[in-house]
């Protein structure tokens, strides 16, 4: 059974029931309407996603875990709920973004001839990502995954225009900005929740890839400014360091076309520990760009202990936007759903807890963050004392033991843990959650950094 219905392309329903549906091509053809075109709808019935011809059956095609569909039926204009992936599983285009013809074209010069919607399992990244996103309007939602798609587009075409030894300046930059601090600073909740589930699609190129790692960090950074109080000149610096910090990186793509678990080579490992000086060279002959965000692109890298690079300087010499963007970096790197080794986020927080008290980040930011996420980030998922599943979808500044959750179940029930008798047991992951725990006897090692990472013995 799906958690998916079919509604005519007028809104009125013509099959299915009105939570559950088990799709079948005999039920598709029966209609016996040759015009007749259905929606994929979820259960939400708020907007028709995605559209095809009942009749022409070979279009869809149907098993228990994924539907494929013809790219020709994606409706332009129409707004999905659900991811759309390739054969492979690689995401194609993320829920909550608009059908464009640009996408269509992209897909048709790429050879891509349908896209796949994977079934719903109760925990499983698309289902969590669902019941999560559902939890907000959907305007908001919609506001946040476009500023967050402009916020990329405009690191990608800085980074071309550096790359190209262009003329750049932050002034335009800035101002496209602004809708992304706007929507942040409406709802931290619902920013976070985008913030989770955002991933590059499969067919990103290098400085796509290193622009939404930028932005995700921007975002994070700009969210912990906010919930510390400060002022908009600092969460505007952090915005624009956090997007411009990796620019260098364009120049050495074996430090970003990576696994995680891969050791630097020696050639490597000076490039690695010098690249936030090359960056903010690169933007200092830019010409454009103030000197407080370059300082703060020199200093996100560096250590409250100072143990880290490229000076080494320790909390009191560094620029505390970048003391921020520091502690974010390493929450992403742990986190991130677009690497291959991703921990549950309350194991990663606890994580950075426990290095904060050896002194390596810093001990304030960390706190801040916290109270922003809960002790169990949104977007964690968790369970309940009575075994049923949850993920978090609201953080309780008074009680950050107690969030809102809502349940991964058919009833999706939101529960304020702080006014209610249940209580969360701990994180859950399994095998299909797409994340691991950090065993505590795991919490010694360095998992942020590139140049941590040992060498297999030979």
């Amino acid at each position: 059974m799906t958690r998916y219905e079919l509604i005519s392309q007028n809104g009125a329903r013509r099959l299915g029931h009105k939570r559950t549906f088990a799709f079948s091509e005999r039920k598709l053809s029966k209609t016996g309407n040759s015009h007749q075109k259905f929606a994929i709808l979820d259960s939400r019935c708020k907007s028709a996603p995605l559209a095809f011809d009942s009749v022409r059956k070979a279009r869809v095609q149907m098993n228990a875990k994924s539907w494929v569909i013809s790219t020709e039926d994606l409706l332009e204009g129409t707004t999905l709920s659900f991811d759309l992936r390739d054969s492979n599983g690689n995401l194609l285009h993320k829920a909550g973004i608009p059908i464009s013809a640009k996408l269509k074209q992209r897909l048709a010069e790429n050879g891509i001839e349908s896209v796949t919607i994977l079934g719903t399992a109760e925990l499983s990244p698309d289902r969590v990502a669902a019941v999560l996103l559902d939890s907000f309007s959907p305007e908001l939602i919609q506001a946040l995954q476009s500023s967050m798609s402009t916020a990329i587009d405009m690191a990608c075409n800085a980074m071309r225009s550096l790359r190209d030894g262009e003329k750049f300046s932050t002034e335009a930059f800035a101002d496209g900005l602004d809708p992304l601090l706007d929507s942040a600073s409406k709802d931290l909740a619902a920013t976070l929740s985008v913030l989770s589930i955002q991933q590059p699609g499969s067919n990103a190129d290098m400085i796509e890839r290193i622009s939404e790692r930028s932005a995700k960090l921007s975002m994070l950074g700009i969210v912990t400014a906010i919930a510390q109080g400060q002022p908009e000149t600092f969460v505007n610096d952090i915005g624009l360091a956090g997007l411009l910090h990796d620019c260098s990186l364009v120049f050495h793509p074996t430090l970003v076309d990576r696994a995680t678990s891969q050791a630097l080579s020696p050639s490597e490992l000076p490039i690695y520990h010098s690249h936030p000086l090359e960056s903010a060279k690169i933007l200092r002959k830019s010409g454009g760009v103030p000197g407080e965000v370059i300082e703060i692109v020199e200093q996100v890298h560096e250590q409250a202990n100072g143990s880290g690079f490229p000076r080494g300087l320790n909390l009191k010499e560094c620029n505390y936007a970048a003391t921020i963007l520091n502690v974010a970096d390493a929450y992403l790197t742990l986190t991130d759903s677009s690497v291959d080794r991703r921990f549950v986020q309350s194991d990663a927080l606890l994580y950075l807890v426990s290095q904060a008290t050896k002194g390596v980040f810093c001990a304030r930011t960390i706190q801040s963050m916290m109270r922003a996420m809960s002790v169990y980030p949104i977007g964690t998922i968790v369970e309940l004392d009575n075994s049923t599943k949850a993920v978090v979808v609201g953080s309780n500044r008074e009680n950050p033991m107690k969030p809102l959750v809502r349940t991964l179940d058919a009833a999706k029930t939101k529960i304020d843990l702080s006014q209610s008798l249940r209580s969360i047991v701990g994180p859950f992951a399994d095998e299909t959650t797409g994340r691991q725990r950090l065993p505590r006897s795991e919490m010694n090692k360095i998992f942020w950094r590139l140049d941590a990472i040992e060498q297999p013995d030979t």
